[in-house]
């Protein structure tokens, strides 16, 4: 009886990033995303539970636990998902919305007693509410908790059939890391490849870590790492005339948000007398392998472009580095430099790769001055020319804001997402390092920036 038990037992490995991102976790660098849906209206909590449960069967990994044998660990699927991860709250006051939202950014998930994921629906008032999905970043990235949540809606609104199977996921039960094995089949496609993916990493680890990358200034020494989020929105006349200036350009929205970036941490830093010499910003990749565009699960890795001084005095300048970088960076598959030097750290067992994560953030040399992601589009359903989705049943979606990890050296995060035409930036932030007033300043600044940059973007 036990033989059949074991043998009806299903898993999914953890590739190479997941394993690392476990690792920051475990020294207490908490490694969630977020995604917080603002709401007109009334939501039936019964049906919206339904709606979450149907979503995790149809993706398994949303419905597993982290187990450990023999010094390995997977992800064990559960079939009993109980009476599902939603939590309803009423709030007794809509001012008490802020800190219930901050107390539930900050709880902590522990993947080894449930699921990596967990939703709250706050109820402020009978006509506004908000919807909070959170997940564990060891086993999604950004783009695939939007796939998730898009299932989640599509189920509510009865556009998901009762009777449809479970979409497959290649990994279930599978042997080695998709990842390492997509960044090998790349060797065909670029000219010395293992060669460029040992400079890259040369580059990273030694010529670009002295001097070490700037820090963006922080007005407090505090130690905790509870996080919270600011958010800004372009409209959408603003964004339509970036995007033609940038086309006309012959450069990419996000390159005007990197270069912006770049920018405005030097600007900030000079507003309180700290001079940038050399930054160095964490830009997400989606490396996702061929038969995983629509699987939930974690595939990315990313690059860190870097400027100096002399190349951020001019912005017509900055923007043509930033986006040859990036053209560089794409056509030569640098993020794939990052997955052999993960895939090297996961071969040791995890108490190991706590301790190369703590001589990391320890040092701070090899950690990025800032993160930024860009999501894109948010909705449109993948290869399909239709409009976003609007509405969770009769309620209507106000906005959609992302709220992404905060590393310690850095201090700082960035996610933007378009929604109904708006660029939405949410700025994530530890309140023991920096103040709301002065996350407000910064994001302020940045959004600032990014418009400025439509002026000077012909001579780019």
């Amino acid at each position: 009886m036990q033989r059949e038990m074991k043998k009806t037992v299903r898993s999914i490995p953890l590739n190479c990033v997941d394993k690392c991102l476990l690792a920051l976790d475990g020294i207490n660098e908490p490694m969630l995303t977020h995604a917080i849906i603002n709401l007109e209206g009334k939501i039936d909590p019964a049906r919206l539970n339904q709606a979450i449960l149907s979503a995790q069967k149809a993706y398994p990994i949303m419905r597993t636990i982290l187990r450990g044998r023999y010094l390995r660990l997977f992800r064990e699927i559960q079939e009993d998902l109980g009476d599902g991860v939603l939590v309803v709250q009423d709030l007794a006051k809509p001012e008490d919305a802020g800190k219930c939202l901050f107390e539930w950014l900050n709880r902590p998930l522990d993947i080894k007693r449930g699921f990596p994921l967990r939703v709250v629906l706050l109820r402020k008032n009978g006509a506004e509410s908000s919807l909070i999905f959170t997940f564990h970043h060891s086993a999604v990235d950004g783009l695939r908790a939007v796939l998730f949540i898009r299932r989640v809606i599509d189920s509510y609104n009865n556009e998901v059939a009762e009777d449809s199977l479970p979409l497959k996921d290649p990994r279930i039960n599978r042997r080695g890391d998709e990842l390492l094995e997509f960044a090998n089949s790349q060797r065909s496609r670029v000219e010395h490849y293992y060669t460029k993916m040992l400079s890259s990493l040369f580059r990273r680890f030694i010529i670009d870590a002295l001097p070490p990358p700037t820090r963006v200034f922080h007005d407090g020494s505090g130690h905790s790492k509870e996080i919270s989020y600011y958010p800004r929105t372009i409209s959408p006349a603003e964004l339509e005339q970036l995007e033609f200036k940038s086309r006309t350009a012959g450069v990419e929205l996000n390159d005007i948000l990197l270069a912006a970036c770049f920018r405005v941490v030097e600007k900030w830093n000079s507003m309180h007398g700290k001079a940038s010499k050399r930054i160095r910003i964490m830009a997400p990749v989606n490396i996702s392998p061929k038969g995983f565009r629509y699987v939930v699960s974690n595939q990315a890795s990313w690059i860190s472009p870097v400027t100096t001084l002399e190349d951020r005095a001019d912005p017509a300048k900055l923007l043509r580095k930033v986006r040859a970088d990036t053209l560089y960076a794409a056509r030569n598959r640098i993020a794939f430099s990052l997955v052999y030097f993960f895939y090297f750290c996961s071969r040791f067992p995890l108490v190991i790769m706590r301790g190369m994560c703590r001589f990391l953030m320890i040092t701070r040399t090899y950690v990025d001055t800032i993160l930024i992601t860009n999501l894109g589009p948010i909705w449109p359903r993948p290869g399909a020319d239709e409009p976003v989705v609007t509405r969770i049943g009769s309620s209507k979606i106000v906005g959609v804001t992302g709220v992404a990890p905060v590393v310690t050296p850095m201090g700082l995060s960035i996610c933007a997402g378009i929604y109904k035409r708006n660029l939405n930036l949410s700025l994530s932030y530890r309140p023991a390092l920096l103040s709301r007033e002065k996350a407000q300043m910064f994001l302020d600044l940045y959004v600032e920036e990014i418009k400025n940059y439509q002026a000077g973007l012909k001579r780019a």
